[in-house]
Parts: C-alpha cells; structure tokens; sequence
C-alpha cells in the first residue's frame, strides 16, 4: 500500500467547512465502516481521485468537501486519503456519517469484479486504521447500500466484504507491500484536533 495523505494528491480543493469526527476526534473508534464505490473507471488511480474530490464540490453535489474519509485504488498501490480519519465524512448519510468512517473503492463494482491488488489495498488501509486506534479491532464493514436505497458499493464488492473483514482480523498485518500500520500517538491525534479548530 502506498498511502497518500491528502496534501500529497490533492487538486487544490479547499473545504468550505470542517465538522470532527464525533468520535475518532475525541480519541474514540469507530465500530462501522462504510464501502462506497465511485461508480467510475479505474486509472489513472491519480486522476481519477482528483477529479472525484473536484466532482464532490461542484455545482451537482455541491458538499463542503470530498465526501470520504479514503478512496483505495484498484489499478495500483495507492490509498488516498480523504477527509482523514478525525474529520465526518459526508458520504453515507441516515444519520451515520458522525458515527462511522466512509472508504471508496475507486471504479465501478456494480458491472466489473474487484481485482486482488484493491482487496489487499482494502485490507492494508484498514489494518493500519485498526493499529492506529480511530477503527475498533472487531469492527463490522456495511456497504451503503445498508444505509440507502442505492446499489452502491457494488454488487461484486459487496460479496468480497466478509473476506476482507476476516483477512483484518485474523492476519492482523497488511497484506500487500509498503507502509506498515502506524500508532498515533496521543500528542499527534490532539495536533490534528487542534487543526481542525483552526480552519
């Protein structure tokens, strides 16, 4: 996995207004994640996310911001992250959004299967989410269709989530090559607060 954090990929895009995660900003974890799919092509896995962050506060949605917390790559190593794991994502909707952390898959899993390289970027994302105490070790992954009347995240992703979910659990190591999960610390979660104050 090579994670990209947002200063590294974005396209300029500032947020209009930052909300801290009810949970995760207060040093809580997550119990839920929810899996998106961006309902686009694949590659290049750059471009593609700058121009979904571009799309999401444009006149058609028109959101404070890039409504994930991450978007993982299906045609290369990247992760990228959204609005981080210490901001409320805007993506799910029903009330969740303050209440769990949204990952996008980036392509489009309603017509096409997810390939082995996103399910292993999938597993790396969330064990280092897991190691870095903002996701609950036995954390459940819903697709929003759970939440929404939506086909999203894909009925060809939705199927793979239980095995990611027990790859997370059991292996309790990324699955694939690069960055190895990190630990927050304490110190660093309470910088990132102050940031969000800040803005």
């Amino acid at each position: 996995m090579r994670f990209l954090s947002r200063s590294e990929w974005t396209s300029g895009v500032k947020a209009s207004e930052v909300v801290p995660h009810p949970v995760t900003a207060n040093g809580g974890a997550v119990d839920t994640v929810v899996l998106h799919h961006s309902v686009t092509g694949r590659s290049p896995s750059m471009a593609r996310a700058r121009a979904i962050e571009k799309y999401h506060v444009g006149p058609e949605t028109n959101f404070f911001d890039l409504a994930y917390n991450f978007m993982v790559s299906a045609s290369d190593t990247s992760v990228f992250e959204g609005r981080g794991a210490l901001v409320q994502g805007g993506a799910t909707g029903a009330g969740m959004d303050s209440k769990t952390l949204s990952v996008c898959a980036i392509g489009n899993f309603e017509d096409s299967v997810p390939p082995q390289l996103l399910l292993n970027n999938l597993v790396d994302l969330l064990t280092m989410l897991v190691a870095s105490g903002v996701v609950a070790p036995d954390f459940v992954m819903r697709p929003h269709s759970d939440f929404k009347a939506t086909a999203c995240c894909g009925k060809n992703l939705a199927v793979e989530i239980p095995g990611v979910v027990s790859r997370v659990r059991h292996l309790g190591k990324p699955a694939g090559v690069g960055v190895a999960p990190v630990k927050y610390s304490d110190a660093a979660k309470l910088a990132w607060i102050q940031q969000i104050i800040d803005m």
